[in-house]
């Protein structure tokens, strides 16, 4: 069985609320600003519905808050946000939307993990207290844990507490408890940052092979453009602004021209 095989029965559907296949984002004029005055995304209107988006840009350039903007963290400043999902829209940063955006949208900050899993005695009853927490089901519990922890090559660490991995299965953990709750879409914060190259391999391998929607921002331009991560799409951020959008490739490409013109003017 392949690995995209094996990941697209993460979790059984159940037939009485099945979880949309994806959604899309709709940016119309959105733009953040932040409470010291720093422009995190200026006015931006885009659709995003592809199976898979990556985006890149430097530090500073407006990655991050694209991001939360997209997962509901942060409110636009001007401008507007929605999820589409089925016959339902969504507004991220609405507090009647969250819990079913919180449904929809699994988010993956780095290797950044909830802090009540450093309060378990395990992994394994991390997971289950945090599933618990959002009212899934006690037999549908054990189902998730077992095949996350499996899945995600953390079956060795089952009965370890949080701080006792190592940084690659950290990572993985972050990935898994975005997962909890079975979501249409991850959105994915530089998920493999400080991991040599054999642990973003290993992490980017169980995130792409996952069947369902990613959008992934990395400072990693050769991780996107392997072929086996199918990345469909790639945004090209700089100073609040997307200045590419486009395939990998050409993405990259841009981005080392951008980088360049900035050297020559220095």
């Amino acid at each position: 069985m392949t690995a995209m095989g094996m990941f697209s029965g993460l979790f059984s559907r159940r037939v009485d609320s099945p979880r949309p296949d994806h959604v899309t984002f709709t940016l119309a004029h959105a733009a953040y600003t932040y409470e010291d005055g720093h422009t995190g995304l200026r006015d931006t209107t885009l659709t995003l519905d592809t199976r898979r988006t990556a985006v890149i840009g430097l530090n500073g350039s407006g990655k991050t808050t694209l991001l939360k903007l997209l997962d509901g963290s942060l409110s636009p400043t001007s401008g507007s946000v929605t999820i589409t999902a089925g016959d339902k829209t969504l507004q991220p940063g609405s507090r009647k939307d969250r819990k079913s955006i919180n449904r929809l949208v699994g988010c993956v900050r780095r290797e950044e993990i909830p802090n009540s899993f450093y309060r378990s005695a395990s992994i394994t009853k991390a997971l289950d207290t945090h599933m618990q927490a959002r009212h899934v089901a006690d037999s549908e519990r054990q189902a998730r844990i077992g095949t996350l922890l499996a899945q995600l090559d953390l079956s060795a660490w089952r009965d370890r507490p949080a701080d006792a991995l190592d940084s690659e299965h950290r990572h993985l953990l972050a990935i898994a408890a975005a997962l909890c709750l079975d979501p249409s879409v991850l959105v994915a914060d530089e998920p493999t940052k400080g991991l040599d190259e054999i642990g973003t391999a290993h992490v980017a391998r169980a995130l792409f092979a996952l069947d369902r929607q990613v959008v992934s921002a990395t400072h990693d331009t050769d991780m996107i453009t392997r072929p086996e991560y199918a990345i469909d799409r790639t945004l090209l951020l700089r100073d609040g602004s997307i200045v590419f959008d486009g395939s990998a490739r050409d993405a990259v490409a841009a981005y080392a021209d951008m980088i360049r013109s900035m050297r020559e003017r220095v």
